[in-house]
């Protein structure tokens, strides 16, 4: 056997049936991550066979793509151009932005399909073969691309063949990420590793993190390892963790760069995450849903800008609407009384927005397809600037929320571009002498206005009533307050036995490290 048929053969199980292709083909392969709106989260592949396939060169230097079926009953649209005043050549086009209102020094890109498409994009593309005809028409073309809608994580990717033999390749890309410091304990920055086709063998990358502003050992702990994609496989997860303290070190990052094994193909090789202060403004909604709540389902969620995109305006009460797209959509809305604009306070006694009474405050947080038919709530508004025509600026506000009067609440706090306060419990240390454990449940940064939490035992392998009392109570921080105690009385010192503490139900703050451990 011939070393090139060798060769060839190795190709070949590598990278699947779309490496086998030496002659000219023409397809479109789309691959959908879950929350990609115009994808759906579906992998779909399209040949001649399927529907009829155009592709011609633009005014501007580009190409337009596009395939249908014969009834029109899917279409699809491809939009790929070069930076204005360029003519599009082999060669990765980074940093692009949707077609046709990309900056000038920009590439330009428009992927949408059967009715859907972004609003704003971001992306990039690789273009391997690509051939004009003297009249201008397109001979060939092959490009793989990448796009995001609305600057969300959750990508499209896909291969764009028109008469070309180069393969679709699968190739390995990491997304930047964003996480939220602790003011204490450590928590997780979670970057995505995106295989951009399925492939028919293991593919295998090596990844590491390199300070940029975030220093390993201060911010962050410095990671690196491998990653390997299963056949059929196309995302990975890998976990960062980040160094809480309560200093305000401001907004910083650090990289995560990927170095291929073996036959690996990169796409985007590095990425960068984020690493959001709560002691200086930030975006995010936490929320706290207690068991019996519809719409929490009884979760503890957190959401930054690396899960997806928020848009804040001022809505048609002079109130706030605050739209998340992330894997699942959330708004919520606030209204103040009689059409009020809202400013710092108290709003008690609200009932459903847009349905309030008259000089009733309006609430409404609905996500994931659930939403309250009639809900009861009352929010404070912690921040509130605008700019001098009425539009958004700042807002900070934290809520609780009732679905048709039931008792459980979903409580939660949203922040746009404003300090999110956070609420940690420690694990106990045990005072032998006096048969107790101690927790101390503290709050970051002090606020001005009350802050409270509820606190309870939960068994674990010690049992409340036989090695130790059960305690529930309610934490007040006053303005200024840093930390509260709470003491459990013990009841036998038998070596090993371990319980917990938990908070929940914040109100004025968002609830960070939730539950701590006391083992005696």
């Amino acid at each position: 056997m011939t070393r090139l048929r060798t060769a060839l053969i190795i190709a070949a199980l590598i990278l699947g049936p779309c490496a086998m292709a030496a002659s000219a083909q023409t397809f479109l392969t789309l691959h959908s991550q879950p929350g990609d709106y115009v994808g759906q989260g579906m992998n779909q592949t399209f040949t001649p066979a399927d529907g009829i396939f155009t592709a011609q060169s633009t005014f501007n230097g580009g190409v337009e793509f596009s395939f249908r079926t014969p009834t029109f009953s899917q279409f699809w649209s491809l939009d790929f151009r070069p930076p204005i005043g360029q003519r599009l050549v082999k060669g990765e086009y980074e940093g692009a932005q949707r077609f046709a209102f990309h900056a000038p020094p920009k590439p330009g890109i428009d992927v949408s399909g059967d009715g859907r498409g972004c609003n704003i994009d971001t992306g990039r593309f690789l273009v391997s073969d690509v051939a004009f005809a003297e009249d201008g028409s397109v001979q060939r073309l092959a490009i793989d691309f990448e796009q995001h809608c609305e600057g969300a994580p959750p990508a499209l990717f896909g291969s764009v063949r028109f008469n070309s033999s180069v393969p679709a390749v699968p190739r390995v890309s990491v997304g930047d990420a964003t996480a939220l410091k602790g003011n204490v304990g450590t928590s997780d920055a979670n970057v995505t590793l995106s295989l951009s086709l399925p492939s028919t063998s293991p593919v295998k990358v090596q990844y590491s993190t390199a300070d940029l502003t975030a220093l390993q050992g201060t911010d962050y702990i410095a990671t690196s390892g491998t990653v390997q994609f299963q056949p059929g496989t196309t995302s990975q997860v890998v976990t960062i963790q980040i160094l809480g303290d309560r200093l305000p070190r401001g907004k910083k990052a650090f990289r995560v760069r990927l170095s291929p094994v073996g036959s690996a193909h990169l796409g985007d090789g590095s990425a960068d995450v984020t690493i959001l202060d709560p002691n200086v403004p930030l975006t995010a909604l936490a929320m706290s849903s207690q068991l019996g709540d519809y719409i929490g389902q009884g979760q503890l969620l957190l959401f930054t800008m690396a899960d997806g995109a928020f848009s804040p305006s001022v809505n048609f009460d002079n109130g706030v609407s605050v739209v998340l797209r992330a894997l699942d959509f959330w708004q919520l809305d606030f209204a103040g009384p009689i059409h009020a604009i809202l400013t710092t306070g108290n709003y008690n006694n609200a009932a459903r927005f847009p349905f309030q009474p008259l000089g009733t405050p309006g609430l409404s947080v609905s996500g994931a397809g659930r939403g309250c038919n009639t809900l009861t709530g009352s929010f404070t508004v912690v921040d509130a600037s605008y700019g001098p025509n009425g539009d958004f600026g700042r807002f900070g506000a934290d809520f609780e929320q009732h679905c048709e009067g039931a008792p459980p609440a979903l409580f939660g706090s949203i922040r746009i571009r404003s300090i999110l306060r956070q609420l940690s419990v420690s694990n106990a240390t045990i005072d032998l002498t006096g048969a107790s454990a101690v927790f101390t449940v503290t709050l970051n940064p002090p606020s001005p206005n009350p802050v409270s939490v509820n606190f309870t035992t939960v068994d674990g392998s010690a049992v409340a009533g036989t090695d130790y009392v059960a305690t529930t109570q309610t934490i007040l921080f006053g303005p200024g307050e840093l930390q509260h105690t709470v003491t459990v009385p013990l009841l036998t010192l038998t070596p090993g036995k371990e319980f917990f503490g938990q908070i929940s139900s914040p109100s004025g703050a968002a609830t960070w490290i939730s539950q701590g451990s006391a083992i005696f």
